[in-house]
Order: C-alpha cells, then structure tokens, then sequence
C-alpha cells in the first residue's frame, strides 16, 4: 500500500507546523480529503478518519460560535480518531482548544495562507500523483499532431531513429528507453520521462544526444496523456498483416485499455510518415469518422449492385 509521511507534505507544500511536532511521522494512506461539516456538530457515522483534514474560515467560524464547552466537546470527538493531520488555511488564527487537543494527540496541526478551494484542489491533486499507480516501460514516447504515441518493440527495430526523424519534422519527444506510466483516471494513463534521461535520446553509433539543445524547447514534453500505442516489428512475410484495420486492438497499462496497432518494419519504409498518419486517422477516429468501415460499406455495395 503506498503511503506519505506528514512531514513529506509539509515540505513539498510549505505549510507551517503549529501544534503536534512529535506527529510528523504520521502515515497518510489516503487521496482524499475532507473539509468537517457533520462532524462538527457531532455526527460521526460514515467519517472517513484516514483522510486529512482542512479546517478553513467556515468551519472556524462555526466552531467559534459555540460555547467552549460544546466547541472543547467537539474537537475531542474529531481528534479522537487516528487522523493524520489537520491543515488550517488562510492563515486563519487557531483556537487555543484545537492547539492543546493537538499537542497532546500528537496530531500535527499545520497552517497554509492559501485560500480554502484553491489549497484543497492543489492538495488533492498532489495527493492524487503521489498515490497513483505507476509502472516502467521500455519504449520511446513522443506527442505527434497532439497525440501521445508510445512506441514499442524489441532491441534494434529502429525506435529511436524513427522518434528522432518525428522530431526532425516538428514533433515532440516526451520519453526514451524508460517510460514512467502513471494511471490518473479510469480511462487515462500519463507517461514522463526517467528523471535521469529527461530530453535526451540513445542513438547507437552517436551515443547520447540532448533533443532540446539539438532542436529546441519545443521539440520536447515534460508529460503526456498514452493516446495510442504503435508496436514495431520485423516484417515477416509468412505473417498476415491486417491489411483494412477495421478492428482496433487494444493493449493494457495499469488495467487502462489503450488503442494499439502493430507495424511491420522493412528496409526503405518511411515510417515516420506512417506514424503520422495513424496520429491523424487517431484523430478521426475520435471524430466517430471511421475510414476503414466506410470504405468496407462502399465495397460491400458497389458488389451486391455488380452481383
């Protein structure tokens, strides 16, 4: 089960430590997060305990209206579970009761002057990549007309000679050699490159070449959506290809399906321009513009009318 440590979050968000110190060793195993409103006023059934809480101006204002009976009452009840932290925003003042609660759970209170929406939303989105499922593939990843085109196949095919002749006619490199997946949604996997070997490309006989001093800024990304995957493979003439690509099959990353196609490679095939033209059928495909099916239909037709 992947988990952050509190202490991770106060530094890549820069928040400010107020109470609880001795719990920044605190696991935080959950995406979500969760702004009380029920839970204030006392009901805690459904209370999802493992997600960080955000108390912003609402939620203190309400608290500050009670009495300090009831308000003491009410924060024993919402520190009485294992949360793993309480974040206040808008660098609101915090109440001596929440502070003393805190200090003595070991329940790191922390403070951010960011408005409530816009640190919630920025919160969980960092929450949301920290915990996402993520893999390695061999493979060179480039961005072709705006698609994201994930070339495979073995050692030697020619991938990374094909990527660099893409880039040479305006396209982007994102990854070479090893590809970072990382599943964002049910339907959406991103990839990026290893860190190590961002913006540069292994081409046997040169070695190790920077794409962005070579051609530019913009013939590199930092990251982008797997639209499609293109597989490479040596042509072998006892092998039926698909010859009218009415079928689109598909390939799974992370349990995301993604549309992919296989290319036969031999000597003098220009498969840049290949790659392009799937990027564009890709394209109308999505526009419900399906070119091997029409033609299918007419041919079916202009038979059954000669017969």
């Amino acid at each position: 089960m992947a988990l952050i440590l509190v202490k991770e979050i106060v530094q890549d968000q820069g928040l400010m430590v107020v109470a609880g110190k001795e719990g920044l060793d605190r696991k935080v195993i959950s995406s979500e997060v969760h702004r009380p409103g029920l839970e204030l006023a006392g009901f805690f059934e459904h209370f999802g305990y493992e997600r960080i809480i955000v108390l912003g101006r609402t939620e203190l204002a309400y608290l500050g209206e009670q009495t300090a009976e009831i308000r003491k009452v009410r924060l024993r009840q919402l520190l009485f579970f294992n949360i793993p932290c309480i974040i206040i925003t808008d660098d609101l003042l915090v109440l001596d009761e929440l502070l003393e609660l805190c200090d003595q759970k070991k329940i790191p209170l922390l403070r951010t002057p960011a408005r409530t929406g816009e640190f919630i939303y920025q919160l969980s989105r960092y929450l949301h990549n920290r915990f996402a499922p993520r893999k390695s593939v061999h493979g060179v990843f480039v961005e072709v007309y705006g698609v994201g085109i994930l070339i495979m196949g073995s050692s030697g095919i020619g991938k990374s000679e094909c990527a660099l002749e893409l880039i040479k006619r305006g396209h982007r490199l994102v990854a070479d050699d090893a590809v970072q997946l990382m599943k964002i949604s049910d339907t959406k996997v991103v990839g990026s490159p290893d860190e190590m070997i961002r913006h540069h490309m292994e081409i046997r006989g040169l070695g190790i070449i920077d794409i962005r001093s070579l051609f530019g800024i913009a013939a590199t990304a930092d990251e982008k959506s797997v639209d499609m995957v293109i597989n490479l493979e040596k042509w072998d003439d006892q092998k039926e290809y698909d010859r009218l690509g009415i079928f689109q099959r598909t390939v799974k990353f992370l349990k995301v399906e993604v549309p992919s196609t296989t290319i036969p490679v031999r000597e003098g095939r220009n498969l840049a321009v290949v790659i392009e033209t799937a990027a564009m059928n890709f394209y109308l495909r999505r526009m419900g513009i399906l070119s091997a099916e029409k033609f299918s239909k007419q041919l079916r037709a202009k038979m059954s009318g000669d017969f």
